[in-house]
């Protein structure tokens, strides 16, 4: 048998069983567990968002109570 063809079966006997075993691993494998808040994000009359902070429970954002005057920046 020529050489070539040879080599060119076994790599894709190769590939053939890494895939295999891939998707099989991904089959069993359990999707991972949602975090959810304890509540929605929900702002009160008055208040702003003063702060986004990256964490390592997702984001947290801090809240409060001052106005910005909008005529008071240039757009």
């Amino acid at each position: 048998m020529n050489p070539r063809v040879l080599l060119m079966g076994c790599l894709l006997a190769l590939y053939g069983a890494a895939m295999a075993m891939f998707w099989y691993g991904i089959a069993r494998q359990k999707p991972a567990a949602r975090l959810e808040t304890a509540g929605r994000l929900a702002l009160h009359e008055g208040q702003t968002i003063v702060g986004v902070e990256e964490t390592a429970q997702g984001l947290a954002f801090a809240l409060g109570n001052d106005v910005r005057d909008e005529q008071s920046y240039y757009v």
